[in-house]
């Protein structure tokens, strides 16, 4: 059974919050917890549809999921509380909509443990723990995580998670099994949050400096009114 995801796709190695509203859905969540609890995750290609999105609308790489626990919300949708396993790929889909069914292939990491592997990972987390450093951004749990997670891979994916990148460029990290390319990409993205709030903080600094300097006028003439 495979739920299409709007937003973004959800990468391996997370446990979160599931928000589940169609009654299409809901009754792929029931009759995946009835077996083997697990679903697959796909990111729609478009958000621009007029109905439900069918197999051609989709991506053929996305996350499978195991279903830990389903809690019922009061205005009839579903929270499901998941823990994503590993990617995927469609094979072929067996049904094309309501629900959507695929046969599918698991996507092991390849290349995994090389020099250049250990070198990029250790530059990535240098580079994450100073954009986190003083960001509110980035809780602790999350500077937790990239501390202890102990893959090449999984720390490429959790970080293109948590990183401000657009959906389509996500995609394409999920789709990059290679490792080494999977960690490439992430440290490009990486580098342009490192820009972006470079130049966020220059245009904060000269928007305080114009502030002070409009506060110091008003009261220098307030003071020469008083001596007036």
């Amino acid at each position: 059974f495979i739920i299409p995801l709007l937003g973004k796709p959800i990468f391996p190695g997370i446990f979160t919050p599931l928000m589940v509203a169609s009654q299409e859905d809901i009754s792929i969540i029931e009759q995946s917890l009835s077996s083997d609890s697990l679903i697959g995750l796909i990111l729609v290609k478009t958000e621009e549809l007029e109905a439900r999105p069918t197999a051609s609308d989709l991506y053929t790489v996305g996350t499978v999921a195991k279903i830990i626990k389903k809690i019922n919300l009061p205005d009839g949708g579903i929270n499901a509380f998941i823990s994503t396993l590993k990617r995927f790929r469609v094979k072929k889909f067996l049904k094309e909509s309501n629900p959507i069914i695929g046969a599918v292939e698991y996507l092991e990491d390849e290349e995994d443990n090389t020099l250049e592997v250990k070198a990029l990972t250790r530059a990535i987390l240098s580079e994450m723990k100073q954009i986190s450093e003083n960001n509110p951004l980035f809780s602790e749990e999350m500077r937790l995580n990239m501390v202890n997670i102990d893959h090449p891979g999984k720390i490429a994916d959790f970080i293109a998670s948590i990183l401000n990148v657009d959906k389509k460029e996500q995609q394409k990290i999920l789709e990059t099994t290679n490792v080494h390319k999977r960690l490439e990409q992430v440290l490009i993205f990486i580098k342009k949050e490192q820009e972006l709030l470079r130049i966020q903080k220059k245009i904060q600094a000269q928007i305080n400096e114009k502030i002070e300097k409009s506060q110091r006028e008003y009261f220098l003439k307030e003071q020469l009114k008083a001596i007036k």
